[in-house]
């Protein structure tokens, strides 16, 4: 019994082991974020020490690099063509994958499991092994260096997510929600829309994340479908053309920061949503 004692919830020796994982997780997940933003703000001097170690913060801290950034045209633009995508594929892939996931979830459909090995199977592959065809298909449809063409691309690429998410979100929700609707004279239609979907809310704001960031953060669909010296440019192809003649760290530093924060922002802003949908589904 002594040792078993030594590791129950309430030990010191087990409030020590969680302590101690819980400060090398936090490392691990901000140390990088301290970088990022360290290089972001670092003066010259700071980066090219001569010799001497690098500080653990810079010298004259400065905004000078998102100041060259926030003065130049062709940034804004690459901002607005990112989330232009990102949000399309958001939009059409909650369009075609949350009722797909409905149907899937709730109704016995023939060859269903066929049906979801299929659908998985997209992503079985790496996406360099799949971009040439597809490539090759848009282009066929004129769709190379446009909107439409990056954001089916990267619809094909997070459907089977938002699908598999939006599945385990229906099936968590009881049936006999649907059957006492139904005997009050509401139609599928209605149980859909004002019962079900809100209460789902949740799960499906999930894979609207998971999909934002997918959009954002791709880079192989959008440097194969735009052309590199047309005017469709995405944040990540903007970052390759940085890096191309080797700039100072605190420039690529800044550029990773600005592709960072869009994706803060949006996860903030449909936590709330998750919350309040959740609660809202609950009364209803």
């Amino acid at each position: 019994m002594g040792k078993l004692d030594r590791f129950t919830p309430t030990s010191p020796l087990k409030r020590l082991v969680w302590t101690i994982g819980i400060v090398a997780t936090a490392f691990m997940v901000m140390a990088p974020v301290y970088l990022l933003v360290k290089y972001s703000i670092s003066d010259m001097e700071s980066i090219n020490t001569g010799g001497l170690p690098v500080p653990l913060w810079p010298y004259h801290p400065t905004f000078a690099v998102f100041s060259y950034l926030f003065t130049d045209p062709e940034f804004w633009q690459v901002v607005l063509n990112s989330l232009w995508i990102a949000i399309g594929t958001v939009l059409l892939s909650s369009l075609l994958g949350v009722p797909a996931a409905y149907v899937l979830a709730r109704y016995k459909v023939p060859f269903r499991r066929a049906i979801l090995i299929g659908i998985i199977s997209v992503r079985l592959f790496p996406d360099i092994s799949s971009v040439i065809p597809i490539s090759v298909f848009f282009i066929s449809l004129n769709l190379y260096s446009s909107f439409s063409g990056v954001i089916l691309a990267h619809t094909l690429l997070a459907l089977p997510y938002v699908i598999f998410i939006g599945m385990s979100a229906f099936e968590g929700i009881p049936r006999d929600i649907e059957e006492q609707a139904m005997t009050m004279g509401a139609n599928q239609f209605q149980i859909f829309f004002r019962i079900l979907l809100p209460i789902a809310i949740p799960g499906l704001a999930a894979a609207a994340i998971y999909t934002f960031l997918l959009s954002w953060d791709e880079f192989i669909f959008a440097h194969f479908l735009l052309d590199p010296g047309g005017k469709i440019q995405t944040l990540t192809l903007y970052l390759r053309s940085r890096i191309t003649f080797q700039p100072p760290q605190n420039l690529l530093a800044a550029i990773s920061v600005c592709l960072s924060l869009p994706v803060i922002i949006f996860s903030f802003a449909v936590q709330k949503y998750m919350i309040s949908g959740m609660t809202a589904g609950s009364v209803k």
